[in-house]
């Protein structure tokens, strides 16, 4: 199963990525989010090197540019003017919303990112499977299809290359039947595919008898004690919130960003739970480091 956070128990696991997904979306702050998308960034760079991450950081960079710039273009609430666009108020308020709402975003593609690269189908499959076992089934197998498609593509596209056929030159006609003939070729080649699997799955009894799980996770000590405290620390996160510590009032008029002592007590707790792989990770290289 391996060391690190791969290896505790999925319940531990998806726990985590769902107090960091509502943690990204509940708290309206700079520092907080700034430093959820720090820390997420990060934490990818534990799992693969920061392959994944570098792929799409590029395009999550200029969406969140995209946001921060048009939101106060679009909207016009709030009272403190920055200046008039073609008879429009461009206002701090709607600058700062768009930024806050650019960081909430970008935390949670990041995090997927991650959730992606930890909890794969047969750990998916171990939480949901009992619960909702055809409805878990359909998802893994889409989730794992977006991927596998486009893997699927840049190799038709490559082989199309070689025979002159390509979608980046010639007339438009010659592009569009270009592109016409490699997308037939991916759906034939995936519903071809997608027919082989389920004559295998029906071939094996799949669904006719109760589900069982390929491996086994049992919840040894570590998992209960990290589940316990991520738990008992999201509970101060969501009561400080519910009491508007971690947030700063945008509209009408943008309040203080100043933090109180209550505040520096959730932005701890927020990051104890966010950096929990970061904890993890750093404890499994001192072990191997120092006592190997």
């Amino acid at each position: 199963m391996g060391n690190g956070f791969n290896s505790f128990h999925p319940y531990v696991i998806f726990f985590y990525y769902v107090e960091v997904g509502f943690l990204s979306m509940y708290f309206r702050h700079p520092l907080f989010l700034g430093t959820i998308v720090l820390i997420l960034a990060l934490v990818n760079i534990t799992h693969d090197g920061g392959k994944t991450l570098k792929k799409w950081l590029p395009i999550y960079i200029l969406m969140t540019t995209v946001i921060i710039i048009l939101n106060p273009f679009l909207v016009s609430r709030g009272t403190n003017i920055l200046f008039y666009f073609r008879g429009k108020q461009v206002t701090v308020e709607a600058t700062m919303y768009g930024l806050v709402m650019s960081l909430s975003i970008l935390a949670i593609l990041i995090m997927f990112l991650s959730f992606n690269l930890i909890l794969n189908g047969n750990k998916f499959l171990y939480i949901f499977s009992r619960i909702l076992p055809r409805t878990a089934f359909l998802t893994m197998i889409a989730i794992r299809y977006v991927p596998l498609l486009r893997d699927r593509l840049e190799e038709i596209t490559t082989v199309q290359r070689v025979r002159q056929m390509t979608i980046s030159s010639g007339t438009l006609k010659e592009r569009v039947k270009s592109g016409m003939l490699i997308i037939q070729v991916l759906f034939t080649w995936s519903l071809e595919e997608a027919i082989q699997t389920a004559d295998s799955m029906k071939a094996r009894g799949y669904g006719i008898g109760e589900k069982t799980s390929y491996t086994r996770y049992m919840m040894q000590k570590r998992d209960w004690i990290w589940l316990i405290i991520i738990v008992f620390l999201f509970i101060i996160c969501v009561a400080g919130g519910g009491l508007g510590y971690g947030k700063i009032v945008i509209y009408p008029q943008l309040g203080t960003l100043h933090l109180y002592p209550i505040d520096w007590l959730i932005y701890c707790c927020t990051f104890i739970i966010i950096a929990f792989p970061l904890i993890v990770e750093g404890r499994e290289y001192i072990l191997w480091k120092y006592l190997k």
